[in-house]
């Protein structure tokens, strides 16, 4: 009974409020000679904020005598409160490091362990002041968890709500921090859509242009979960606001998803409403959430009335839309799902003016599509546009790409003819940045014969020694040392070889021609 009055009297807390009545550590005075730790009390001289409850008459060993540790069985572990084990501070044999200064010391049950390399397990553990003076940190409020109601953390044992003074801020700081805000999950009441006999006239659309009830609408598509009249009074609702809705990042998603829930014959009615004004339609295919669902009407439509709707919308402004960065993207689904002789008209165009559309930055994309996807006979009147103008291709920024292209496809008489109109140019055309490429794809991708045409007429110019210390001319002479290691006769290949030795110096002397001499060197290794 003497014990448990001392230990429910202890109280010790740091303060900073200087208006409480709290006196001091004696440290200076007689009385504390016993203290075991001058480390702890030269560390608390500094900080004179801490007061002490209950310590007015006597020393801090004289209190702590009259706990009566001595009788404690283990003398590494006390007994206290049922709260759980928490740090306090005390070690064997008697000594005191200051390290853990409870607020309020529990009385019943709680076993701590008191040795050097304890750490604390659970979440009562961390409500004590963690004070060491050599690194004088605490754990911080947002480490600990949030909303634990802890009477530890406050005087009154109220709850975690109060605030408390720190050691090192004089300034009061709340125990912990609110929860970061969180936007409601799809399936929540957040999303929640009235039914659709409820809506007045417009609210769809609202709600088509506002991203979390628009995704709402969608998974209702999507599971089918609609009512034919509920689609039908969407379908109704929509329509006279097509054009806007397709081109606004979030209702194109209910349009496509719409498109596939109505019937054959609201298709036609919608595809017939937008194409009515040409212009708008025009602005749909080539804005970027307008020519996306465009590309998923082409995919859904099925029937012959409904190609022949959008193909003959779309075959007045097909070379513009060639060129355009949204609207070229329509052709590969029209070439993917049409058939040649659907899609020959929409092509006329196209081919007429194929040149001008391989130099244009989205143009060379949508030509290779064409090459890709179209039949043998549209893919001959584009190859045969392509190899006449192939020089000037060559030479050009984006229509390198379409001569590359046509390169690869791997068509021997295309290849033949290509090189045939390059012939002469090959040594300008090692100069070019875009060039040197081409050149590079024509001893790769030719037969030995005429790849070997490419390279003689490199070699056999009298100014040959520029190409090899030139910046894209070096890239033309290591692809001619890897392209003729392939060829049955080694000729061409060893006479590279030859040259690269007798202009061994000007060639160690050139940083691209160092490039050519560590080519050289790694194609004899791989022998």
């Amino acid at each position: 009974m003497e014990r448990n009055s001392y230990t429910q009297g202890l109280q010790i807390a740091f303060m900073g409020d200087p208006t409480e009545e709290n006196q001091e550590f004696p440290f200076n005075d007689s009385s504390s000679a016993g203290f075991s730790n001058p480390n702890f009390s030269q560390g608390l001289q500094s900080h004179h904020d801490v007061r002490v409850f209950g310590f007015q008459q006597s020393s801090l060993d004289d209190r702590f005598s009259q706990l009566n540790l001595n009788d404690i069985e283990n003398p590494t572990r006390i007994v206290g409160s049922d709260f759980g084990p928490a740090p306090i501070g005390l070690f064997p044999e008697n000594s005191f490091n200051g390290r853990h200064v409870l607020r309020s010391l529990p009385s019943q049950n709680m076993v701590v362990d008191r040795s050097p390399n304890y750490s604390p397990s659970t979440f009562i553990e961390h409500n004590v002041f963690d004070f060491d003076t050599n690194t004088q940190r605490r754990t911080p409020p947002s480490e600990r968890p949030y909303n634990l109601c802890d009477p530890m953390r406050s005087v009154n044992g109220l709850g975690s709500t109060m605030m408390r003074p720190s050691m090192h801020d004089h300034h009061h700081q709340p125990l912990h921090s609110p929860p970061p805000r969180q936007l409601p999950r799809e399936n929540s009441s957040y999303y929640y859509i009235p039914p659709l006999t409820e809506l007045k006239a417009g609210d769809i659309c609202t709600v088509a242009k506002d991203r979390d009830r628009c995704l709402a609408f969608q998974k209702k598509l999507d599971n089918e979960v609609l009512t034919r009249g509920e689609i039908d009074m969407i379908f109704m609702e929509v329509k006279d606001h097509l054009h806007e809705l397709m081109v606004h990042r979030f209702a194109n998603y209910l349009i496509q998803k719409l498109f596939k829930a109505i019937n054959n014959e609201q298709r036609t009615q919608l595809l017939l409403l937008l194409i009515r004004s040409h212009q708008r339609f025009f602005q749909v295919c080539t804005n970027l959430y307008g020519s996306r669902t465009i590309q998923k009407f082409i995919e859904i439509i099925n029937i012959q009335e409904q190609k022949c709707i959008l193909l003959s919308a779309l075959k007045p402004i097909a070379i513009t839309l060639a060129k355009d960065s949204n609207g070229h993207h329509i052709f590969e689904p029209c070439l993917k799902k049409f058939s040649s002789e659907e899609t020959m008209h929409l092509m006329d165009g196209i081919i007429q003016h194929c040149v001008d559309i391989a130099i244009n930055k989205s143009g060379c994309c949508a030509l290779q599509q064409c090459l890709t996807h179209a039949n043998d006979e549209v893919s001959g009147h584009f190859l045969v546009r392509i190899v006449a103008n192939a020089l000037f291709l060559s030479e050009d920024k984006y229509g390198n790409y379409v001569v590359q292209f046509v390169l690869q496809m791997g068509l021997p008489w295309v290849t033949s003819m290509i090189i045939g109109q390059l012939q002469g140019s090959f040594v300008s055309l090692c100069y070019s940045k875009y060039g040197s490429n081409v050149v590079e794809k024509c001893m790769k991708e030719s037969e030995e014969q005429l790849s070997a045409r490419v390279i003689i007429e490199i070699l056999n110019d009298p100014d040959y020694l520029k190409v090899f210390g030139h910046d894209y001319g070096n890239f033309v002479i290591q692809s001619a040392l890897w392209a003729s290691k392939g060829h049955a006769n080694l000729g061409i290949h060893n006479a590279i070889h030859c040259l690269i030795r007798k202009h061994y110096s000007f060639l160690q002397s050139s940083p691209f021609g160092r490039r050519i001499l560590s080519a050289a060197s790694k194609c004899r290794r791989s022998t």
